[in-house]
């Protein structure tokens, strides 16, 4: 049985019947397409008694920094300050039975944070879920979201110093998956401030299953109806394939320079996530760590067996599964002939963007060119003349209404 809490109010003790859930992570395990399908159907959820607190999908995002009190991508800490407070007042003062609040960065929350954010909430029947996957497909994952952000490291760099130096990797890798990916490292930070009964562990299966399955699982967790809600409204986050990921790393080494919201307007999001998609073998662990994910994922599994949290789901899915069939490709070995096919998808696609982007400034310019341009005599006289025959109309139907 949860504990509840109490609060003082206006009118006293108050006994805490709502559940404010705090959906803290992992990335890459379905985060953004549960994000935009609570978005999506925010209105609905209200209606049936459930909040979810933000109005654009972003200032998940901005929250989440200030309730961790961080900077980020070079912001200096307090550059979002005031927007979890925005946030928990919603929370405190919603009337129905059931908050949602979901970022996947909340999982790297120190001890102080999480207090301090839970006490803006309260009070409250606290609830933490995280949604969880294997650690051989979480490593590749990772690696495309870091090059997705202008990162240079190769793949197997990157893996070797994760798996050699834990979190102690190099800055921002190890803090960045360790601190965020380890279910058992976050969990045991949010444990010791929520007991662990009302801590949530959701797993998510291996490809091939049922679209919805992750959806459902969230909902049996959350208490909320899944057959009530659109779950199409959500997207994931695109995939690239090895070629497509390794293709963006080299042109990472290029744009430098590149101011970052012309970054990831035209390199993160047009021509990784919109024009390469992926046509060539998903990315697959190095051989020579595919041993090491067994190993440390059984540890992971035996370790939360024991917790005390509630699964959804089943733990043996934190197993990697079998690599698919065929060699292993490595990125970094890629001929500039391999990476020919994807450039040219990479050049025509900007292309295209650039010209559609072109034919919506030509537009709005005209438009505002109509709407700034000098007028007529005879185009002021009409519409004098309108003006006058509308109030004289009025006027008319006045008097015959007397």
């Amino acid at each position: 049985m949860a504990r509840s809490e109490t609060g003082v109010g206006k009118r006293g003790i108050v006994t805490a019947t709502k559940r404010v859930f705090f959906h803290v992570g992992a990335p890459k395990t379905g985060t953004t397409y549960l994000q935009l399908v609570l978005l999506r159907n925010r209105e609905a959820l209200a209606r049936n008694g459930v909040l979810y607190p933000y109005e654009r999908h972003d200032e998940s995002f901005r929250s989440t920094i200030d309730f961790r009190g961080i900077g980020w991508a070079g912001m200096p800490p307090g550059e979002h300050a005031g927007a979890w407070d925005r946030v928990a007042a919603r929370c405190r003062d919603w009337p129905g039975d059931t908050v949602i609040v979901s970022n996947e960065l909340l999982g790297g929350a120190t001890r102080e944070r999480i207090e301090h954010g839970l006490g803006t909430v309260r009070p409250a029947d606290v609830h933490v879920v995280f949604t969880a996957r294997d650690f051989a497909r979480q490593l590749v994952s990772d690696w495309q979201e870091h090059i997705k952000h202008r990162h240079q490291v190769p793949l197997e760099t990157f893996v070797d110093d994760l798996v050699e130096k834990g979190i102690d990797a190099p800055e921002p890798f190890g803090e960045m998956f360790w601190g965020l990916h380890d279910a058992a490292r976050v969990l045991g930070t949010w444990a010791e401030v929520v007991p662990p009964e009302n801590i949530h562990l959701v797993t998510v299966p291996h490809a091939g299953g049922p679209r919805d399955v992750l959806w459902r699982r969230f909902c049996a967790v959350t208490g909320l109806d899944p057959d009530a809600y659109d779950p199409e409204g959500g997207r994931s986050n695109s995939s690239m394939g090895v070629v497509e990921t390794e293709l963006v790393r080299r042109i990472n080494a290029e744009v430098m320079d590149l101011p970052n919201d012309s970054y990831d307007h035209l390199v993160r999001i047009q021509l990784a996530e919109h024009i390469l998609g992926k046509h060539s073998p998903g990315l697959s662990l190095p051989p020579q760590h595919r041993e090491w994910a067994r190993k440390r994922s059984r540890e992971l599994i035996d370790e939360l067996s024991v917790a005390g949290y509630r699964v959804e789901g089943d733990l043996e899915e934190l197993m990697p599964a079998d690599q698919p069939g065929g060699e292993y490709v490595s990125p970094t070995e890629l001929t500039e002939a391999d990476l020919a096919p994807a450039a040219i998808r990479a050049a025509t696609g900007l292309l295209r963007h650039s010209s559609d982007q072109r034919g919506r400034i030509g537009h709005l310019r005209g438009r505002l060119d109509a709407a700034t341009a000098p007028r007529s005599s005879r185009d002021l006289a009409m519409e004098l003349y309108r003006r006058a025959r509308g109030r004289a109309g009025r006027a008319l139907r006045r008097v015959r209404s007397r």
